[in-house]
C-alpha cells in the first residue's frame, strides 16, 4: 500500500474535501427551524446545557456553524496550518453527527468518515500536497515528511488503519444482519418488504419506484440477499488482497447504486471513503503519462 506522505496528503485532501462540499451543500438553516423541544440529546451530547441548543438551534447560529465549519474543512483540505484545522475539522463533524441523531436520525453511513478524519488529524497528514510543506519548503525548513527515516511506518500505518476502519463497517454490518435476524434475514418477503417501505415514506431526497418490481421476482431475492451478505463479509479481501482489491470495490459500488435504485437508501460517504484503497499521486502520475 502507498507509504508516502504525497499519498496520505491526497488522502487528506480528498476526505476533507469530500466533507466540505457534503457540508455546503446541506442546508443548516433548515435544521435550525427545527423546535428544540424534540431534541433529545444522546451520549456526550447531554453534557452540554439545555440553554446552548437554545441558542444554537435557530436559523442564524446554524448558518453560523455552518461557515464555521465549512472554513475549518476548506483549511484542512489544503493542508493550512493542518495539525490544528484537521482536529478542528474532526472535532467539528463529529458534533454535527451527534446533533443529527440527537433528532433520533440514525444513520451507519457517516461514522467511518468519522474515525478516518480522526485518524488523519492525528497523523502528519500535511507534509505533503498542502500548503504548510509549500510555505515550510520556501521558508528553507524541510517541508516534506518524505525525510522521515520511519516514512514507511508513518504515512503506510494510516492508511492501512482507514482501510481497517471501511472494511470493519462493512463486515460488521453483516455481523449484526445475522445477529438480529438470523436466518429469516434471506425470507423471500423479506427484501421486498423492506425496499417497498423505503419506496413510499417521503424521508429520503430520491424517491425511485424500482422496489415494486422486486416483488414480481421475490423467489429469487434470498438469493440476492445471500450474495450481498457475502460481499460484506469478504470485504476485508480488499485490504489483503491486491487481486481481489477490484472486485470487492467494483461489487461496493453496484451494490450503493443499488440500494440508491431499489431502496432509496445511498451511502456517499461510504463511496467516498473507497478513496483510502488508491494511491492517488501514482494514479495521477499514471494518468498523465497515458494522455499527455
Amino acid at each position: 500500500m502507498p507509504a508516502d506522505a504525497a499519498a496520505l496528503g491526497a488522502l487528506r485532501a480528498c476526505v476533507f474535501g469530500f466533507v466540505l462540499c457534503e457540508v455546503l451543500l446541506t442546508s443548516f438553516d433548515a435544521l435550525g427551524r427545527l423546535p428544540v423541544t424534540v431534541l433529545r440529546p444522546t451520549g456526550a451530547m447531554r453534557l452540554l446545557p439545555w440553554g446552548f441548543y437554545e441558542r444554537l438551534l435557530t436559523p442564524g447560529a446554524m448558518s453560523a456553524f455552518k461557515w464555521l465549519f465549512a472554513a475549518s474543512l476548506l483549511a484542512a483540505a489544503l493542508g493550512l496550518f493542518t495539525p490544528y484545522t484537521a482536529k478542528a475539522s474532526a472535532l467539528l463533524f463529529l458534533f454535527y453527527q451527534g446533533l443529527l441523531r440527537s433528532f433520533t436520525h440514525f444513520n451507519h453511513d457517516e461514522m467511518p468518515a468519522v474515525f478516518v478524519l480522526f485518524v488523519l488529524a492525528f497523523t502528519p497528514c500535511g507534509d505533503a500536497l498542502s500548503l504548510d510543506s509549500l510555505r515550510a519548503r520556501r521558508g528553507g525548513a524541510h517541508g516534506g515528511g518524505e525525510a522521515r527515516a520511519d516514512g514507511a511506518f508513518v504515512y503506510g500505518y494510516p492508511v492501512l488503519l482507514m482501510r481497517l476502519l471501511l472494511a470493519w463497517s462493512y463486515f460488521s454490518s453483516a455481523l449484526i444482519k445475522l445477529r438480529v435476524a438470523g436466518l429469516g434475514y434471506f425470507g423471500a418477503d423479506n427484501l421486498p418488504t423492506l425496499a417497498v417501505v423505503n419506496s413510499l415514506d417521503n424521508l429520503h431526497d430520491t424517491h425511485f419506484r424500482a422496489a415494486f418490481w422486486l416483488t414480481q421476482y421475490r423467489e429469487y431475492t434470498p438469493y440476492f440477499v445471500a450474495l450481498v451478505l457475502l460481499w460484506e463479509l469478504t470485504f476485508p479481501l480488499a485490504v489483503f488482497s491486491r487481486r481481489a482489491r477490484p472486485l470487492v470495490l467494483a461489487a461496493g459500488v453496484a451494490f450503493h447504486l443499488g440500494t440508491l435504485v431499489f431502496m432509496n437508501i445511498f451511502f456517499p460517504y461510504h463511496l467516498a471513503l473507497y478513496v483510502v484503497f488508491l494511491d492517488v499521486p501514482a494514479l495521477a502520475r499514471g494518468l498523465r503519462k497515458k494522455f499527455f
